[in-house]
C-alpha cells in the first residue's frame, strides 16, 4: 500500500494571491493553473483553498472538477471558518467539485483547559447539521490540528463527534506550536486521518521562546520520515498534501502565560522544540521576499523553486530510498 503526495494550496500562497501579497503583471494563479502545476510536477492530489472558489457559480465548480479529474487529481477543500451554517455550504461546493473531503483549520481550542473544553463543546453543539450533511453526501469534514492545537483536543473533539464523518488532518509543523513532539502527536492522530499535511520547519531562539520558519524540506528541524512512518502503520493509504507556505509562527513557551494553558507539556517535548532552536531568530535578516523589497519576478521564482526543491526532496525521502514507504 502506498501513500500519496499532494500539493497544498500554500505552497503557492504568494503566487495564488491567498494573503496579504497579490501578484499584479502576471496576475493571481487560478484553481486550474494550480492543478495545472500539480500534474506537471507528477502529483496525484490538490488540496484547494476556499478562497480559490468562492466566486465560482455551480457551473464553474463541476468545470474544474472534471478538469481535476482528467488530469488523474483528486481533490480536497480547505477553510478557516468553523460556523456550522459555513460547513454546510462547503460541504455542497464539495459535492458538486467532486472533492473527496473538506478540511478545516481548527484554531479555536486556545486558552486554559476549562476553556478549551466550553469551546469544544459549543463547536460541536454548531455542527450537528455539517456533520449530517457530510454523512448524507458521504464527504467526510477533516480537522486539522491547527497552531496551538493539541493533539489530544483534537482527538477528544473528533471521538465526541460520534461521526465516521468527522475526522483528521495532520499537520506536522503545528504539532511544534503547543508544542508536543511532531511523532507522538502523529501516533495520537493517527488513527482519525484522512490526509496530512507535510512540511519543514526551521526553529530559532527568540527571547520569549522560538520561531518557526517555513523552509524547504530538508532544511528544517523536523524529523519527516519518522512522522510518515507513524501515519502510514495507522493509515497506510494516506495522502499528504506538500506545504511550504511562506510563513512564521512564534511559540512562547518561556512565558508562565503560555505554559499555563498547556500543562500537559512534557518536559521531553519543551526539550525537544529547545534544542531544535539552535540559531537566534533575527527579523530583518529572515524576511521573505515579498517582505524585502523583491521584484514580482524574483518572489514568484523564490516560491516555485522552494515547492520543486521540496517536491524532489519529499521523493527521496520517502521513495525507493526509503525502507517502509512508497510515495507516488
Amino acid at each position: 500500500m502506498k501513500m500519496t503526495l499532494g500539493l497544498h494550496a500554500y505552497s503557492l500562497v504568494l503566487a495564488a494571491g491567498l494573503r496579504e501579497y497579490r501578484p499584479v503583471g502576471r496576475g493571481v494563479m487560478t484553481a486550474a493553473d494550480m492543478l495545472d502545476t500539480a500534474k506537471k510536477l507528477g502529483l496525484s492530489a490538490v488540496q484547494l483553498a476556499r478562497a480559490q472558489v468562492a466566486t465560482d457559480d455551480l457551473v464553474a465548480l463541476a468545470n474544474l472538477g472534471k478538469k481535476a479529474r482528467d488530469l488523474g487529481l483528486a481533490l480536497t477543500l480547505s477553510t478557516n471558518q468553523l460556523a456550522g451554517e459555513h460547513l454546510v455550504t462547503m460541504i455542497h461546493t464539495a459535492h458538486t467539485l467532486g472533492a473527496a473531503q473538506v478540511v478545516v483549520g481548527l484554531c479555536c481550542l486556545q486558552g486554559n483547559v476549562k476553556e478549551r473544553q466550553r469551546r469544544l463543546e459549543a463547536l460541536l453543539a454548531d455542527l450537528d447539521v455539517a456533520i449530517k450533511r457530510a454523512e448524507r453526501y458521504k464527504i467526510p469534514l477533516v480537522f486539522e490540528n491547527g497552531r496551538h492545537t493539541a493533539s489530544a483536543d483534537l482527538a477528544a473533539f473528533i471521538q465526541a463527534a460520534q461521526s465516521d464523518y468527522v475526522g483528521a488532518c495532520y499537520d506536522m509543523g503545528n504539532a511544534l506550536t503547543v508544542p508536543e513532539d511532531p511523532v507522538d502527536a502523529a501516533e495520537i492522530l493517527g488513527p482519525y486521518c484522512h490526509g496530512a499535511h507535510v512540511k519543514d520547519l526551521a526553529v530559532y531562539r527568540t527571547n520569549t521562546g522560538v520561531m518557526l520558519v517555513n523552509c524547504p524540506v530538508n532544511d528544517g528541524a523536523l524529523e519527516i520520515v519518522a512522522v510518515l512512518k507513524a501515519l502510514k502503520a495507522r493509515k497506510p493509504e494516506l495522502t499528504v498534501f506538500l506545504q511550504t507556505a511562506a510563513e512564521r509562527c512564534a511559540v512562547p513557551v518561556l512565558e508562565d502565560a503560555f505554559l499555563q494553558r498547556y500543562p500537559r507539556i512534557t518536559a521531553r517535548a519543551l526539550a525537544g522544540l529547545l534544542r531544535r532552536g539552535t540559531l537566534v531568530y533575527d527579523e530583518t535578516a529572515l524576511r521573505f521576499p515579498h517582505e524585502s523589497g523583491a521584484t514580482e519576478r524574483e518572489v514568484l521564482k523564490w516560491e516555485d523553486d522552494r515547492l520543486k526543491r521540496s517536491v524532489k526532496a519529499v521523493r527521496k525521502l520517502m521513495g525507493a530510498d526509503s525502507l517502509t514507504l512508497e510515495l507516488v
